[in-house]
């Protein structure tokens, strides 16, 4: 019987050339790795494309076993690059953490009312709620390259401040005549659900970045016709659905200037 007749050997090189692709697709993941970029989920997109190879050695039959040995070895090769490169750059990653910590936890110092201090005016609630504003905008930016218990920490600070400040406003409208007190009220009542949309928004941009991410990674090796298709359509419609978000981001920080500037009595 010819090989190429053999319904094993066809089906092992099938399974032998699947493994292959994904162990591509698994190197080129080790580039920011080897690049030293600042990307916490590098190592999390590594090791989850890790996971799926792993699976798909134990599910794939038949397999020659020539090839399961070389595949395997080209992968573990690769697995063993990436574990002592994370064992050795935890030190530089807590280290760049500590910096995000650092500045994110200055910026809510600033935001804190001073305690035992006479009620704040309007415009010191608007300036430190800016900062604390800042703050949490600056958490959401770098959150994917800082550490658990500094992410952690900053978001309890920042959400202890927050409900100073939403106690501080409470008071300062309940001090002042009633058709002052409903207009402040209502720009205050803005400005809160803009600052949320605003996070959200820039939640979503981000996790639309990363996952943009993902698909020029994985266009960058399939060579199936039909699954590059697909991923191409994919990648148009992330990429509208980015500029549309970053569209009505800029929006709200058009609304949030205005509504501040309005508190301040400009």
């Amino acid at each position: 019987m010819n090989p190429e007749d053999d319904p094993w050997l066809k089906n092992a090189h099938k399974n032998a050339e699947l493994l292959d692709r994904e162990n591509k697709k698994l190197s080129l993941l080790t580039n920011p790795i080897r690049e030293n970029l600042p990307i916490i989920t590098k190592y999390q997109d590594f090791w989850n494309q890790a996971k799926l190879i792993t699976a798909l050695f134990k599910e794939l039959k038949p397999l020659a076993q020539s090839d399961r040995d070389l595949l395997w070895k080209q992968f573990n090769a690769l697995c063993w690059e990436v574990k002592e490169k994370q064992k050795t750059g935890y030190g530089t990653l807590e280290s760049l953490s500590q910096g995000h910590f650092d500045e994110i936890m200055k910026l809510v110092g600033q935001a804190q009312l001073p305690i035992e201090a006479p009620a704040p005016e309007i415009h010191e609630l608007v300036e430190r709620g800016q900062m604390l504003k800042n703050a949490g905008d600056m958490l959401g930016k770098f959150k994917h390259e800082m550490i658990a218990k500094h992410k952690k920490s900053c978001f309890d600070h920042i959400q202890k401040i927050r409900k100073t400040h939403d106690a501080a406003w409470g008071s300062v409208k309940s001090g002042k005549p009633r058709q002052q007190s409903e207009t402040e009220s209502r720009v205050r009542k803005n400005l809160e659900a803009n600052y949320e949309r605003y996070r959200k928004a820039a939640g979503a941009l981000e996790n639309f970045q990363i996952g943009r991410g993902h698909i020029r990674t994985f266009l960058a090796s399939c060579e199936n016709p039909e699954k590059t298709a697909q991923a191409t359509a994919q990648l148009a419609e992330t990429e509208g659905r980015i500029k549309d978000i970053e569209e009505g981001i800029r929006k709200l920080e058009k609304w949030i200037a205005e509504d501040e500037r309005t508190l301040k009595g400009e």
